[in-house]
């Protein structure tokens, strides 16, 4: 069975990375939640997706300019709209600490390379302190922070984001010890989540509110998607398993 996982949370009805928008996707039913992670001035781990403050919260500047007193004093909800006003910016750990034995964890490094930045260790270590490294998995389009993951741990499933089509996307799992490829609709076939299937890997979907892509991608058989409209996703999920038990019954 595919999985459905919440883009940022539920965040087609909430402000993105809040624990508004995780509580919506765990009420609507999605089946993982999908958040970014990012450090601080003083090297706390936080839950936001831009590396600058301007756009969704009422906060200036860059993210790693600001420690966590700082960033948890904005309002990050007003930009989505009034109903969510003093909405705060979460710490990772705080994520950790409600989502523990509640739903699994697609955890996007947001890693600023120049800054030689240690949020890979640092996540690793939270996930640890919690013993959830059976609750999530930690991706990046940063492939080398991918590696430093699993220089700190042997456990936790990591997950290749990628833009552009692999050259030998089975080989290159192998060289830096990955268990997923997280690709869009048109970097993807029938025939290369085949491949990675036979050769004991997962094919993640990347991201889309577009439920042709969806159906297709439900066809070739990936394993998960994000989406910003989970329970419009599950619904449709849903309606084309029971299209193929009926299949199925019927040719039978």
């Amino acid at each position: 069975m595919s999985f459905i996982g919440a883009h940022r949370g539920a965040s087609a009805y909430c402000p993105d990375n809040t624990m508004s928008s995780f509580r919506k996707a765990v009420e609507i039913r999605a089946e993982m939640l999908e958040l970014d992670v990012q450090l601080t001035k003083d090297g706390e781990v936080i839950v936001y997706h831009d590396f600058y403050l301007d756009k969704k919260t009422n906060g200036q500047g860059f993210v790693h300019k600001h420690t966590l007193a700082e960033i948890q004093q904005l309002d990050a909800g007003s930009w989505f709209s009034e109903k969510f006003a003093g909405e705060k910016i979460p710490s990772f750990e705080e994520v950790l600490a409600w989502s523990k034995d509640k739903i699994w964890l697609n955890i996007e490094l947001k890693q600023i390379e120049h800054l030689h930045e240690p949020l890979a260790k640092k996540v690793v270590q939270l996930v640890e302190s919690y013993q959830m490294e059976d609750q999530v998995q930690i991706m990046s389009f940063n492939h080398a922070s991918l590696v430093e993951v699993r220089n700190h741990s042997k456990e936790i499933i990591t997950n290749v984001i990628s833009a552009s089509r692999l050259v030998n996307p089975v080989e290159y799992l192998r060289s830096i010890e990955a268990q997923v490829l997280n690709v869009p609709i048109f970097q993807l076939s029938p025939s290369l989540v085949d491949q990675l299937h036979q050769h004991g890997f997962y094919v993640h979907g990347s991201m889309s509110d577009d439920l042709h892509v969806w159906r297709t991608i439900l066809e070739w058989g990936i394993d998960v998607m994000d989406t910003n409209i989970p329970d419009v996703m599950i619904e449709e999920r849903n309606r084309f398993l029971k299209r193929e038990v009926h299949d199925e019954l019927y040719n039978a």
